[in-house]
């Protein structure tokens, strides 16, 4: 599985937005990197519109595809 890689000053710029005019943006997604993240999912459902009003144009068709590398956690 893939997601797309944010920087934490792209992280920043969508906090309290939403990708849709209804559902926010998960910016507290992390990897095991440290690496802040959004999902394909998420990435291919922001209009062109969208990111043009959300000031992120600039940047959002250039973001790194990665391979996930969840944190895992196990509970004893």
């Amino acid at each position: 599985m893939n997601v797309y890689k944010l920087t934490l000053e792209q992280r920043n710029q969508l906090i309290g937005h939403t990708y849709d005019g209804v559902q926010f943006f998960n910016t507290d997604a992390i990897d095991l990197e440290g690496d802040y993240y959004i999902s394909v999912e998420v990435y291919n459902n922001l209009t062109l519109v969208r990111a043009n009003e959300l000031g992120v144009i600039n940047w959002w068709f250039t973001l790194p595809l990665i391979p996930y590398n969840p944190i895992v956690s196990e509970f004893i």
